[in-house]
């Protein structure tokens, strides 16, 4: 060896830029391979918290004129309704080449009718009436027609706060463009509804004596029909839709159809402050409060996978529903099923900071609806919910209930009150991380126009994009690397052991041996060659560990989407991999390299010990 080094020593810019390239390619390659073990482990670590969910919404075919009067204008307001020929449904979303991991489904809430409970609205406003729908009895204070804002005296309250019975309220006919006239020495009955602020002369003439008028609010007649739906989408037929809606009260009235509705309806308005919306999923992820984590568990556990596959009666319940009843995790809650809602969620209706549906329910002939599906659930999981969008549709519903699908028998086919097309707040689905591109083909190829879609995926397509990209590079350090090592390997083992054939014969010729002539020249090499990999290598495992892969997408995950907890959504929570058995990389590294210049080396010296000492020192 003592030799061989003399020998290197007698050309010291070749040997110390020898040494110096096999560091860098021991570095580069080391530090490819490491970039590819974090890259690797980070996707690995990060998978599971990643979850796609596609959201789907009809287009609607045209849109029709809807030509409402308005009495304040004296003219008709013209508003845009969306006119569909025909409703999909999530059966046109099975399509060949989609894998679906839930889903999909468009889902509807049911209204579950349980007094025994104390509702958010309730414990919010314990001593507080809706004043917003009243059935009354009344009588004009003039003759008029109620073209404009008229004073009515209230003489009966039906429905609705007891103390208005004797006091005066401001009325208008505000969407009939030719109300009839009312008469101050007859009564009348009426489903009335706030509408709009004061206008007209008489109550100009009013504001001159009290200003505070001008916030006042006006009440308008609502009909009396029923809104109920078939499971097909249809409306059911109802002789009160768009018909009277002021009706004179004379002796046997509430014998009527129209009397006995107006009692029906009274009966089912004290329904409304003792609803509680049950949402039936799926999956917990597809509802949309809960995959952006402005609902978030924070007692017990989610529905299980199997659970929701056979209808089990669990749940999931809010927190302010059970603290407000006395409940704790694993109690039963009592669901009474009245109707359903096909077209809207609870959150749109139940609104979180007190709130509740206001809607008649009477079936098509008028008689009270009844409750169609009893059930208990046990409670597995207590939430928390915030109003985390301005769409109140994406939001969770003041008690909502949590309950898988399968274990509502009805489903959407009892007592509709509404249905409409499919919305993304309303029908989800969800496909396996990272194959939106191949969802969005095969749709091309089998799906229709009609529907269109809009993925979440809480950045994994970014996040595996940056994370591509770093092993992307990683490869082609790691290809400059071994190209680099191997132009080296070849070429300084041309210099340092091929052209050293005439040291090698005149050693031959002294009596040296084969085996000590491959030692006197080989050994020099194969020293720096460790030396120098042995040190890229350990410079390319340190350089690695302060490289950052979570840098490669900065941006594009946030803690906001965790499972199961509420956190800052600016908090990011992507956090480097440690690099897991470095030293075995930079170990390997070394030795491969120095391998490959042992073979390289050793074969350019057997081919000259081949070689007759004689014929190489004449030539």
């Amino acid at each position: 060896m003592k030799n061989s080094l003399k020998q290197m020593a007698r050309t010291p810019i070749k040997t110390a830029l020898f040494f110096l390239l096999n560091v860098s390619a021991a570095l580069l390659m080391t530090l490819g391979v490491c970039i590819w073990q974090k890259s690797s482990s980070m996707m690995d670590k990060y998978e599971d918290q990643f979850i796609t969910i596609g959201t789907v919404r009809q287009r609607p075919e045209s849109f029709e004129q809807v030509r409402i009067w308005d009495a304040e204008e004296k003219s008709y307001s013209i508003f845009k309704r969306a006119q569909y020929a025909s409703y999909d449904t999530v059966e046109d979303l099975d399509i060949p080449d989609v894998t679906y991991l839930a889903g999909p489904e468009q889902r509807a809430y049911y209204a579950s009718y349980t007094p025994q409970y104390l509702k958010l609205w309730k414990s919010l406003n314990p001593n507080a009436i809706d004043m917003n729908v009243l059935i009354v009895e009344f009588t004009p204070e003039e003759d008029c027609i109620p073209e404009e804002s008229v004073k009515i005296r209230i003489t009966k309250v039906i429905s609705g706060d007891s103390r208005l019975e004797g006091t005066s309220l401001w009325f208008c006919d505000h969407d009939d463009p030719e109300p009839e006239m009312l008469y101050q020495d007859k009564t009348y009955a009426a489903y009335l509804s706030i509408y709009s602020y004061l206008h007209g002369e008489r109550a100009e003439e009013a504001r001159k004596e009290s200003p505070m008028l001008a916030y006042t609010l006006e009440y308008t007649p609502v009909d009396l029909s029923s809104r109920l739906y078939r499971p097909d989408g249809s409306v059911i037929e109802d002789p009160f839709r768009d018909g009277p809606e002021i009706f004179e009260v004379t002796d046997g009235f509430y014998e009527t159809d129209a009397g006995k509705r107006l009692l029906n309806i009274a009966k089912t308005k004290l329904y409304g402050e003792d609803i509680q919306p049950v949402t039936a999923t799926n999956e917990t992820c597809l509802l949309m409060p809960f995959y952006n984590g402005d609902t978030y568990l924070t007692e017990g556990r989610d529905i299980s996978g199997e659970e929701y596959r056979d209808g089990a009666k669990v749940c999931l319940a809010p927190r302010t529903f059970m603290e407000n009843n006395g409940l704790s995790l694993g109690d039963q809650i009592q669901v009474q099923l009245l109707y359903t809602d096909a077209r809207w969620t609870a959150g749109y209706w139940f609104e979180l900071e007190g709130g509740f549906s206001d809607v008649p329910l009477l079936d098509a002939e008028g008689n009270p609806l009844e409750v169609f599906e009893t059930s208990a659930y046990t409670v597995v999981g207590i939430y928390d919910a915030t109003v985390g969008d301005t769409d109140l549709s994406f939001c969770s519903g003041a008690d909502e209930l949590i309950v898988p699908m399968q274990s509502i028998k009805a489903r959407s086919e009892k007592n509709l009150t509404a249905y409409g097309p499919m919305t993304d707040a309303t029908t989800s689905f969800r496909i396996p991380n990272g194959t939106v591109d191949e969802f969005l083909a095969a749709w091309e190829k089998y799906g229709t126009k009609a529907l269109e879609f809009t993925f979440y995926d809480r950045g994994y397509t970014q996040l595996k994009a940056g994370i591509d990209n770093m092993k992307n590079f990683s490869l082609i350090l790691l290809a400059a690397g071994v190209i680099l090592t191997g132009l080296l390997l070849v070429f300084y083992s041309y210099l340092f052991v091929t052209k050293q054939m005439k040291r090698t014969a005149v050693e031959r010729s002294l009596g040296m041996t084969r085996r000590q002539c491959r030692w006197s020249i080989l050994s020099g090499f194969i020293l720096i060659v460790l030396i120098g990999s042995m040190a890229g290598a350990a410079g390319g495992m340190h350089l690695s560990r302060s490289v950052s892969v979570k840098n490669a997408a900065p941006n594009y995950y946030d803690s906001a989407y965790s499972v199961g907890k509420a956190v800052d959504i600016n908090e990011v929570v992507i956090e480097d991999v440690p690099l897991k058995d470095g030293i075995w990389i930079a170990v390997c590294s070394s030795l491969l390299i120095t391998a490959a210049g042992t073979v390289i080396a050793l074969t350019r010296m057997n081919r000259s010990l081949k070689r007759e000492p004689m014929q190489i020192l004449v030539e």
